[in-house]
């Protein structure tokens, strides 16, 4: 992975920004996901993406805390 990654803030894009961090090699931070819904975080479906980019990358290294922040 690179050392220099991008920040986003929002769900925006999430899954393009996923795939496209995979593919370009650089790190990505992503928060306040759904921070102002009243079901804060990721969705199942995201969640999925993620665990898959992990089994098909190497040496990725993924963070996610308890409101849905997401570290890739």
């Amino acid at each position: 992975m690179a050392s220099h990654g991008l920040a986003y803030d929002g769900c925006n894009f999430f899954r393009q920004r996923l795939v496209l961090s995979t593919l370009s090699g650089k790190r990505v931070k992503i928060k306040n996901i759904r921070s102002k819904d009243d079901n804060p975080g990721l969705r199942d479906f995201e969640a999925s993406l993620i665990r898959l980019l992990d089994k098909v990358t190497n040496g990725s290294r993924i963070e996610i805390n308890q409101t849905g922040q997401w570290y890739h």
